[in-house]
């Protein structure tokens, strides 16, 4: 036994030098700019009840237990949200100058305790306001493996706050709708497909080159389409940046198509985002669609492909107008 106590205390001590070798501070930043003037910016940000109309978070449990202090846009002013999914903190002003800065102190008691200082900065240019969006902190000494994967967790949220925080402030240039269906079922679907391994980097242009080229290899053989076209994600792996994938056309019937692969999806569980606006945002809405299956405990089946959807025509539809879905597959 006393070799195992030796082991097992060894393994323990080896796991605190190794926490001992990671950074305490952590800091998290985003800018983007705003078309829009500094000070139609700033208000969103400095009156607290505006906050619901653009928060990267609230938007995945919208009926959250919202409360305010006495003042929502001054020093000391605050807001706290709690949720069963989304957890629960408190954001407080702590100063700000006019159209310029505003410093903030942010406080989670839900899931896990914690305290960062939060920073917005304001500067007019040419095009309108470059708003920075900053969260810095410390974590305790048990939690420093966290502080290198902060940026990861936290920076893509920061880019659709301030995607959405735009268009809150009149800055419509570019504008997007993530929302979430929750849990459906999808029937069993034939399709036709043009199959692609290989850098993600390449993924935009061949999709561009392969979906016109399985559309008209179910025109050439006289197959029935069956509904939008969609990709099938069997591997995403965004370290590798390599991605394997079908970009296919549903059918009534599978037909054999030198050049193209064939196949059946399932019947299957999903949980479904819907994305409105340019494909673009497809990488904030499969975040979004991920942020959301783990607040909502959701079990992804691995090993089953994601789809991608392309519910209206990008030939016919634009804006809010052009719509897609992204289906991850559930545990039944």
């Amino acid at each position: 036994m006393s070799i195992v106590f030796l082991i097992i205390g060894l393994i323990i001590l080896g796991g605190l030098i190794w926490l001992a070798t990671q950074p305490a501070d952590y800091e998290v930043i985003r800018s983007r700019v705003i078309k829009a003037s500094p000070g139609a910016v700033y208000a969103q940000v400095v009156d607290l009840k505006h906050w619901g109309d653009w928060s990267p978070w609230l938007m995945h449990e919208p009926d959250s237990l919202i409360e305010y202090g006495s003042t929502t846009s001054e020093p000391d002013g605050w807001y706290s949200w709690s949720g069963d999914h989304i957890g629960a903190g408190k954001m407080r002003h702590v100063s700000m100058v006019e159209n310029e800065s505003i410093e903030q102190a942010l406080e989670f008691y839900k899931p896990m305790k914690s305290k960062s200082d939060v920073y917005w900065r304001f500067s007019p240019v040419a095009e309108g306001t470059e708003v920075t969006w900053g969260m810095r902190g410390k974590m305790p000494f048990l939690f420093r493996w966290m502080s290198r994967m902060m940026d990861g967790w936290v920076g893509k949220d920061y880019e659709i706050g301030l995607a959405k925080l735009a268009m809150q402030s009149g800055d419509n240039s570019d504008p997007f709708e993530i929302g979430f269906s929750g849990v459906i079922e999808s029937q069993e679907v034939s399709y036709i497909a043009s199959h692609f391994a290989g850098s993600i980097d390449n993924l935009q242009t061949v999709m561009s080159e392969s979906f016109p080229k399985v559309l008209q290899a179910v025109a050439d053989n006289d197959l029935e389409m069956n509904g939008p076209a969609f990709t099938l994600y069997h591997d995403f792996d965004q370290k590798k940046h390599q991605v394997i994938c079908d970009m296919a056309v549903p059918v009534t019937a599978i037909k054999e198509v030198d050049g193209f692969t064939t196949g059946t999806l399932p019947m299957q569980v999903y949980l479904r985002t819907e994305l409105a606006g340019d494909y673009k945002h497809l990488e904030m809405a499969w975040h979004s669609a991920f942020s959301h299956a783990r607040m909502f405990k959701h079990k992804i089946k691995m090993g089953k492909p994601m789809v991608e959807t392309y519910v209206s025509d990008v030939r016919e539809n634009q804006g809010l107008d052009l719509k897609t879905t992204i289906d991850i597959p559930l545990k039944s």
